[in-house]
């Protein structure tokens, strides 16, 4: 009886239920079922039917709640700033371009960071991101939400208040193991309710990552992207005037700097890095990172492929997953080197090196938030998230590095393909 239970659930999953039901999609469920398909109107944009299951539904149906917002328009949802991006799918061949949209709140001013650092830890608390999750065409829904910020008279039908979208004024790009998380998690509580940090955003990954897509298409997309995330709601009384953005991208996606900076060629932007033989070891004492190495040898990346071209070398010639993983780091800081410094040999006025050592003291700290133009209001909650493990979303104590042992594997990748500072 149970191997036909089984089996009547296993037969609904495959025949689309899941996906007519779940509409929140891992990367396995990308792969597994490519693209999806947006028809002519606004209600064929949802993949998912938003409706409560009923006594007839699937069982795997009857598992999600209560939808709270069933029959009401989506696209007025995500107009009047209910609905929020968390997500956009871009595929290769494939000119459609899908956002993601649900119901969450992003209120930093609620949180501490150390104890929500990242953008997901936002969102991955709605249940209605989790089970009822809004498809929309990104370009088509960036540009209404554009036309209606514009409109004054919107706000009027929205009780008196109004959604205005900011620039982001930097992006911080790093190393991983470079304490980036500790610097954005201070400038979130800088100024509070005057600075929002967005963490490694999911909605930004397949754009940066996207091998052989449309250059334009890209930057359209980059565009449209920040554009919905830098959306918020004000009173009709207030401005965005004093507010500020900052987006921390994830370690993987440091290649990805070419583009963005000709999405925002006026954007500030950071470049974290941090002792080579200290990034490296950490990465190797975690079995997680260490995986994610591995990938890198059996599929490099095109700027990895690169990069060793240039060298003389070849990815047959990696003979290890340090090697792997430290020869991925050097395309990375070889990409920063050459966006810092242009074919003509002019450095550029807004890329920045920072040092792990300059996020350790208050002089130093000082001096990288008068880069980006940031007055913290309050120094003494500052200090404080230097004195938090920030990336564990615990809040712990941070009682200093412990001793490291680096071992002659990873010395050995180091000398061998070197991502320190050049």
């Amino acid at each position: 009886m149970l191997l036909n239970l089984c089996g009547a659930v296993l037969s609904d999953y495959l025949s689309g239920s899941h996906m007519m039901r779940g509409e929140s999609f891992d990367n396995n469920d990308r792969e597994a079922i490519g693209h999806v398909e947006i028809g002519p109107s606004t209600d064929s944009y949802d993949g998912i039917p938003l409706d409560t299951p009923s006594d007839n539904d699937s069982l795997i149906a009857m598992q999600f709640s209560k939808n709270p917002h069933l029959g009401k328009d989506k696209m007025e949802l995500v107009l009047s700033g209910k609905f929020m991006l968390f997500d956009v799918m871009m595929v290769e061949n494939d000119d459609n371009i899908v956002g993601s949209f649900c119901d969450f709140e992003f209120n930093q001013t609620k949180k501490n960071p150390s104890l929500s650092p990242r953008y997901a830890d936002f969102y991955a608390e709605s249940t209605h991101c989790q089970e009822h999750p809004v498809s929309l065409p990104l370009h088509e829904v960036a540009e209404a939400c554009r036309k209606h910020d514009n409109d004054r008279l919107s706000s009027r039908k929205s009780g008196g208040r109004r959604m205005s979208a900011i620039d982001p004024d930097a992006f911080i790009l790093h190393q991983p193991k470079s304490g980036s998380t500790l610097l954005s998690n201070m400038l979130t509580v800088a100024r509070p309710g005057e600075i929002r940090v967005i963490s490694e955003p999911a909605a930004l990954s397949d754009i940066l990552k996207c091998r052989n897509c449309d250059h334009q298409l890209k930057i359209q997309a980059l565009q449209d992207t920040m554009y919905l995330l830098g959306r918020s709601t004000k009173d009709q009384s207030s401005s965005s005037e004093g507010q500020q953005l900052f987006v921390k991208m994830s370690s993987r996606h440091t290649n990805g700097l070419p583009v963005l900076r000709d999405a925002f060629p006026s954007t500030k932007w950071l470049y974290i890095y941090r002792d080579a033989n200290t990034v490296l070891q950490k990465l190797m004492n975690s079995k997680y990172d260490r995986r994610l190495c591995s990938t890198h040898r059996f599929h490099p990346e095109t700027q990895l492929m690169d990069y060793l071209a240039l060298k003389g070398e070849s990815i047959e010639s990696v003979e290890s997953v340090e090697e792997a993983c430290a020869a991925h780091l050097a395309s990375q800081m070889a990409t920063v080197m050459n966006e810092l410094t242009k074919d003509d040999g002019s450095a550029t006025t807004n890329g920045r090196l920072v040092a792990y050592n300059e996020l350790l003291s208050r002089e130093s700290i000082g001096q990288l938030f008068d880069y980006l133009e940031v007055s913290p209001s309050d120094w003494d909650r500052v200090e404080e998230q230097r004195y938090k493990r920030s990336n564990n979303g615990l809040g712990e104590e941070w009682k200093g590095e412990s001793e490291l042992y680096v071992s002659e594997e990873v010395d050995g990748a180091t000398s061998r393909f070197n991502f320190d500072r050049e």
